[in-house]
């Protein structure tokens, strides 16, 4: 378990000190942009929700122990950590490397709600297991990850 914790730690937070030390390959040194920075700081945001949904996600399918006091931090930190999505989508951020379609900006209002949605189901999950216990609530784990899809499906460029 251990191993598992400290490879899931070292993934999430590799690529996070990579872009704040400024290690994107995206442009040269010094060639930064408010795009190329905005584009940095959702991969970063981004990789924190990633890494906050799998936890609570391995608890709702039996994968990590249920902690109650963790889950409910990690559900009030992808609560946070939505709400700050759309920060990071200025115009003109589809820079290399984004996955970003260009409707996220022609259509800016429904992927704001779609972010607020995310914080919403995540914010609900926190309350229900804050008052009931993670096993009580675990059934709102699939509204968080149907948050992060929600999103994905329409603005995000499938990886390939």
């Amino acid at each position: 378990m251990k191993k598992i914790v400290a490879t899931l730690l070292g993934v999430s937070v590799v690529p996070f000190l990579a872009i704040s030390c400024g290690g994107t390959g995206a442009q040269a040194p010094g060639e930064t942009t408010p795009e190329s920075e905005a584009f940095e700081y959702r991969t970063s945001l981004m990789h924190a929700i990633q890494y906050k949904v799998a936890q609570v996600r391995g608890m709702e399918q039996g994968e990590i122990p249920v902690n109650d006091a963790v889950a409910v931090k990690h559900a009030r930190d992808i609560a946070v950590l939505a709400a700050m999505i759309p920060e990071g989508f200025i115009p003109n951020s589809a820079v290399e490397g984004s996955a970003a379609l260009p409707e996220v900006w022609t259509n800016m209002a429904d992927f704001q709600q779609k972010a607020a949605d995310l914080q919403n189901a995540a914010q609900a999950l926190a309350d229900a297991a804050a008052a009931n216990g993670f096993e009580a609530s675990k059934g709102l784990v699939q509204a968080v990850s149907g948050g992060c899809g929600g999103c994905h499906r329409p603005y995000r460029r499938r990886q390939e």
